[in-house]
């Protein structure tokens, strides 16, 4: 472990700035509205400037090799969240809330979305800290969780069927117990019964657990310090909103990121194994390989750009 003792100054250095960072953004987007590139794009920038001061924070206090490890966590998390948040804009497009008249209701959804995954990113992250410490050896298990991981990722970008999500199992299961009113005009969650936004809510933070435990096992194996860990995947985490605004935009651009986190994770999944009998890369060199893997998938896609999706075009 990169900090072993977690001091209360550790703590309040992360929880008062994280805190106050996200009471500022989100009282300033409570109203739901549509959001627009150049107030995402903002946003992007103002959670990836926190984000840094934070890296600078542990630079100072714990070192280079500490600094590293956070920024990989962070990288990865990131990272990771690509293929997650484009199957959010799918559970939206299930909903019927990705025309023009309803795309300020995304927000309005993401708003208390983001909160769920901060919870939920603590306590996986949380659980599997504890996990990881009593036998190296579980390691190997993370490794076949990433696997599977990618598997899926495979599996679903060789489909071309689009999922109804508005048959999904926590829906279904929140019909079985609840009355549901198809209004969305009063853009409420409850409105004599549970209306589409909420079965929506519901359908995203249950997709977000799922994301959470298949990720876990990712920056544990690359950071492995709970304390970097959590702040790391929380500072990744505050700011998805404001990034999937800017993926839905780009996702046509950037058709090779997706690929680019399957290779990633393959290598984390070798390194997880490597690790469980004692074999530890360099921490400056995993970095490294993240970021060269993450940038072809980038400089990939921009130099073989594919031709626009006309059904997303005219969705967004």
């Amino acid at each position: 472990m990169v900090m072993s003792k977690i001091e209360l100054t550790d703590i309040l250095a992360f929880a008062i700035p994280f805190i106050l960072a996200i009471f500022i953004d989100l009282g300033m987007h409570r109203k739901g509205k549509t959001v627009s590139m150049a107030d995402a794009a903002m946003w992007s920038l103002i959670w990836l400037i926190c984000a840094g001061c934070f890296g600078f924070y542990i630079f100072l206090h714990s070192g280079v090799t500490a600094a590293s490890l956070y920024a990989q966590g962070y990288i990865l998390e990131k990272a990771l969240a690509v293929d997650n948040l484009f199957a959010f804009y799918l559970i939206f497009k299930s909903f019927g809330l990705t025309v023009p008249a309803n795309q300020h209701l995304q927000h309005r959804i993401l708003y208390w979305g983001i909160l769920g995954a901060i919870l939920f990113r603590v306590f996986f992250l949380g659980i599997g800290a504890l996990i990881v410490n009593l036998s190296p050896y579980v390691l190997i298990g993370f490794a076949l969780v990433v696997l599977w991981t990618v598997k899926k990722m495979w599996s679903s970008s060789d489909d071309d069927e689009e999922v109804d999500y508005t048959q999904h199992w926590s829906v279904n299961f929140v019909k079985k117990f609840s009355r549901v009113n198809p209004s969305i005009e009063k853009h409420r969650f409850f409105d004599n019964g549970v209306t589409p936004l909420f079965l929506c809510l519901v359908c995203i933070e249950v997709c977000d657990v799922i994301f959470a435990f298949d990720s876990m096992p990712v920056i544990i194996a690359v950071v492995r310090d709970p304390y970097l860990m959590i702040t790391s995947s929380l500072w990744a985490a505050a700011g998805l909103r404001s990034l999937y605004f800017l993926l839905v935009a780009a996702q046509q651009q950037f058709w090779a990121l997706d690929k680019a986190v399957m290779i990633l994770l393959v290598f984390i999944s070798f390194k997880l194994i490597g690790s469980a009998f004692g074999y530890h890369l360099p921490h400056t060199m995993s970095l490294s390989i993240v970021g060269v893997i993450l940038a072809s998938g980038i400089i990939w896609s921009l130099a073989r750009p594919q031709a626009p999706d006309v059904d997303q075009d005219s969705a967004t």
